[in-house]
């Protein structure tokens, strides 16, 4: 695995690190592991239960995904270039290689300067969606119109495919669109991802295509 750091533009961290990746080719769902160096407040330094034997980084793990990673949620994720579907096996480490271990041991985070707050780094195992151009999608006809056809994917994501990238036999008979043999167009239908991008922090907007080249 890959242990190649590099900076990222985001509000709450400076640096992320990809320890590896699976992805499963020309999928839009996408598997990967991730580090990620972010602030740890101080209201998660406290691991320890009625005076028993520490948690294992229990409370600084909880506080770090709540704070920086559950709320991105079903939204674009710029660190990871996709919407964020879920993520499991969070452990946080000094360094990103340190995360790659299996056995647990004493984490130091970093504190800079007088700043409250102190860094550390987290890995978690993350899944995303990532349309990358290219990537074959099926969706459900939600909008029709002259100039653009609309679609669902995976019943949450948006898509539009404009008129000049339809089916050159398709016709629009003032109403609805017609495919080559007449019938309606309706229902599930596959087409190619042209293009997307980011919408905000809220999701992306995907552009497809049925038209080769």
């Amino acid at each position: 695995m890959g242990n190649m750091a590099k900076k990222i533009k985001r509000s709450k961290s400076a640096t992320a690190n990809t320890n590896g990746h699976v992805v499963v080719e020309k999928s839009p769902l996408i598997q990967l592991t991730t580090s990620l160096y972010l602030t740890l407040s101080p209201t998660a330094y406290d691991d320890t239960k009625d005076g028993t034997e520490p948690r294992v980084h229990s409370m600084p793990v909880k506080g770090l995904c709540a704070e920086h990673i559950a709320p991105h949620l079903l939204s674009y994720y710029p660190p990871l270039n996709g919407i964020l579907l879920s993520f499991s096996n969070p452990r946080i480490s000094e360094t990103p290689e340190d995360a790659l271990r299996p056995d647990a041991t004493p984490v130091l985070s970093h504190g800079i300067d007088e700043y409250a707050v102190s860094y550390v780094w987290l890995t978690c195992d993350f899944l995303i969606f990532r349309p990358l151009q290219g990537v074959k999608l099926d969706g459900v006809v939600n909008l029709q119109s002259e100039s653009v056809l609309g679609l669902l994917c995976y019943n949450y994501f948006n898509a539009a495919i404009e008129k000049e990238k339809l089916p050159e036999e398709w016709k629009w008979d003032g109403e609805k669109w017609l495919d080559g043999s007449g019938n309606n167009v309706s229902g599930a239908i596959t087409f190619r991802v042209h293009d997307f991008e980011a919408s905000g922090q809220d999701g992306i907007s995907i552009v497809g295509t049925m038209r080769e080249g």
